[in-house]
C-alpha cells in the first residue's frame, strides 16, 4: 500500500505541473523574424529572404521590409543562416540564433555589376551560375516590369536589355507586340524567341484573319498577368536555349512566376488607372468646302454620288461666314482609360505553400465609341506540397479570359482615318445613318434611299466604321504544369513536369452592306 502522505505529495506535484502548463504553452509561441533590406545608399530593395535548412522564405515589400515566421516546434535555440538575395546585388548571409519570440535582422546589399555568384534558371528547371554559363543572359526583375505599367509582357521588356527590339502594332487596347533578340534569322518564321513559363513552352502567336486589314490582333503572350511574374531571363545565346531544340533558335524568354512561401498569409492589392490621349493632331484646313478648283461638287438630290475622286476634294468654294465648320480629326478621338486591379494571397507552412491571384484589366482606347476596348480576366494558382523529405508535388495553373472589340483602320476606303480625314469641313458626319432609310450616308453619298442598300459610298463615314463594323476577338486559355521532384540522395534527383497550353479563340470580322470596299457586305 502507498502511504497517505505519499498520495498527498503525488497529487500536489500533479497540480503544480498543471498550473505550469499555460506558461509552457505561452513559451511555445511562434518566432517572428523581421527586418529591412536596403542598398548601400539606403534605397529599399525587393529581395528574397530565406532560412537555410528550414525551407522558410519571404519577399520584401515596397519599403524593403520582410517578415518570417518559424513554427514553435522548430525553435530549439540552434544557429541558422539567413540570406538576402536581390538581382544586381551581392547576396548577404548572417548567422542568427532561433530563440525567444522576435528577432530583428537588417541587410545592406552592395552592388554586383558583374553578377558574379548569381544563380539563374537556364531551362527545364536547371540552374547555373552566371559566370559558368558562357552566354549573355539579361535579367528583368518584377519591379522593372511593374514600373513599366505595361499590360503586355512583351512591351514591358522594352528598354530593359541591350539588343532587344520591341515593336508594337499600335497603341490600341489589345494590340500585339513582337520581340526580336537575335535579329532576323529565319525565312518562314516570325524571328521571335520562344516563351517559357515555369519550364513549359507557351504559345505567343498573333492570329490575324486573312483579307481584313487594319484590325489589331493580340499576341498570346499578352495573356500573362505581369503582376504574377517574379523574374524574366532573356537567353540570347544558342547554347543556353539548346534544351528546347529548334524552337529556341531565335532565343528564349524564360518567365518565372511568383510562388508561396512558408509563413503568415500575405495579401497584396495593386490597382492602377491610366489616361491616354492622341499625341498627333492632323492640321486639316477648315476654310474651303467640298469641291475642286474652288468649284462646288456637293450632291443635292437623293442617291446622288460624287463619282470622281478628284471632285471629292476639300478645295471647293470658301465656306460662308456663320456656316458650321467641322474638325474631322478631333471628332474621332477621346481620352482613353485603363483600369487594372490585381489581388493576390500567398502563404503556407513548412510542407505546403500556395500563391493565388486574380486580376481584371479593362481598357478603353482613344477612338470614340464602344468598339475600341479590351478586357482581360486572369486567375492563377501555384501550390506545392512536400509529401516526404525526398518527394515534392506541385501545380501551377492559369486561366485567362480576354474579350476585345476593335476598329478597322487600315483599309483605304472602309477604314477609319482615310475616310474621316478626307471629309470636307462643311459636311457633318453625324448622323452617319440616314434618318429615313437607315443606310450609311457619307460626303460622297449624302442622301441615300432604300434602293442604295448595296451601293458603295466611295469612302465610308468614319462613324459608320466605328459603330457598324464588327471586329471582335474572344479567347479562353488555360496553361500551366504539374510537377514532381524526387531526391533520393544528395547526388541524385529526378524531376518530371507535365505542361499544358490550351487556347480557344473566336474571331468575328464583318463588313456591313453599303461599305465602300464591299458594298454587299463580307
Amino acid at each position: 500500500m502507498v502511504p497517505a502522505v505519499g498520495r498527498r505529495f503525488g497529487r500536489r506535484v500533479a497540480w503544480a505541473l498543471i498550473a505550469l502548463l499555460p506558461r509552457a504553452v505561452i513559451a511555445q509561441q511562434q518566432l517572428s523574424i523581421t527586418g529591412r533590406v536596403t542598398s548601400e545608399t539606403g534605397i529599399p530593395l525587393h529581395a528574397n529572404i530565406f532560412l537555410e535548412g528550414l525551407s522558410i522564405g519571404a519577399q520584401t515589400n515596397d519599403e524593403g521590409k520582410y517578415s518570417l515566421v518559424v513554427a514553435p516546434a522548430r525553435v530549439q535555440g540552434q544557429r541558422v543562416a539567413i540570406t538576402a538575395r536581390a538581382l544586381g546585388y551581392r547576396a548577404s548571409t548572417q548567422q542568427i540564433t532561433l530563440s525567444g519570440m522576435t528577432i530583428t535582422q537588417d541587410f545592406m546589399l552592395s552592388t554586383n555589376p558583374l553578377r558574379l555568384g548569381e544563380v539563374i534558371v537556364t531551362g527545364a528547371g536547371t540552374t547555373s551560375a552566371v559566370e559558368k554559363l558562357g552566354n549573355t543572359v539579361n535579367s528583368v526583375t518584377a519591379d522593372e516590369i511593374q514600373r513599366s505599367n505595361e499590360q503586355n509582357i512583351v512591351n514591358a521588356l522594352a528598354g530593359k536589355a541591350p539588343n532587344v527590339q520591341i515593336v508594337s502594332q499600335s497603341g490600341d487596347p489589345g494590340a500585339s507586340a513582337s520581340i526580336r533578340i537575335r535579329g532576323s534569322k529565319t525565312i518562314t518564321g516570325t524571328g521571335q524567341p520562344l516563351f517559357v513559363v515555369d519550364g513549359v513552352p507557351v504559345d505567343n502567336t498573333t492570329l490575324t484573319t486573312a483579307g481584313m486589314n487594319g484590325t489589331v490582333s493580340p499576341n498570346r503572350a499578352s495573356d500573362i498577368n505581369p503582376d504574377d511574374i517574379e523574374s524574366v531571363e532573356i537567353l540570347k545565346g544558342a547554347a543556353s536555349g539548346a534544351i528546347y531544340g529548334a524552337r529556341a533558335g531565335q532565343g528564349v524568354i524564360l518567365i518565372t512566376t511568383k510562388h508561396g512561401r512558408a509563413g503568415a498569409t500575405h495579401y497584396t492589392l495593386r490597382s492602377t488607372a491610366t489616361a491616354d490621349n492622341a499625341t498627333t493632331d492632323y492640321p486639316l484646313q477648315t476654310r474651303y468646302g467640298q469641291g475642286v478648283n474652288w468649284t462646288s461638287s456637293v450632291c443635292t438630290t437623293p442617291n446622288c454620288f460624287v463619282a470622281s475622286t478628284n471632285s471629292a476634294s476639300s478645295f471647293g468654294p470658301e465656306i460662308p461666314a456663320g456656316q458650321p465648320r467641322y474638325n474631322h480629326s478631333k471628332e474621332l478621338f477621346e481620352t482613353g482609360t485603363q483600369l487594372d486591379n490585381s489581388l493576390s494571397m500567398s502563404g503556407g507552412n513548412d510542407r505546403t505553400q500556395f500563391f493565388l491571384s486574380g486580376s481584371h484589366y479593362d481598357a478603353g482606347g482613344i477612338i470614340v465609341g464602344p468598339n475600341d476596348a479590351y478586357k482581360r480576366y486572369t486567375a492563377r494558382l501555384n501550390a506545392s506540397h512536400q509529401v516526404t523529405n525526398e518527394l515534392r508535388f506541385g501545380g501551377n495553373i492559369s486561366y485567362v479570359d480576354t474579350r476585345g472589340n476593335f476598329v478597322q483602320k487600315g483599309s483605304n476606303t472602309s477604314g477609319l482615318l482615310l475616310g474621316g480625314l478626307r471629309t470636307p469641313p462643311d459636311f457633318n458626319n453625324q448622323p452617319f445613318l440616314d434618318t429615313i432609310s437607315g443606310l450609311q450616308r457619307s460626303f460622297r453619298f449624302p442622301d441615300p434611299t432604300i434602293t442604295s442598300a448595296v451601293t458603295s459610298r466611295g469612302y465610308d463615314n468614319p462613324f459608320f466604321t466605328i459603330y457598324e463594323q464588327s471586329n471582335t476577338g474572344n479567347s479562353n486559355r488555360a496553361f500551366g504544369n504539374l510537377s514532381a521532384d524526387w531526391i533520393p540522395s544528395t547526388w541524385l534527383s529526378f524531376k518530371y513536369t507535365l505542361g499544358v497550353d490550351s487556347d480557344d479563340e473566336t474571331r468575328l470580322q464583318a463588313i456591313p452592306k453599303t461599305s465602300s470596299s464591299f458594298a454587299t457586305g463580307q
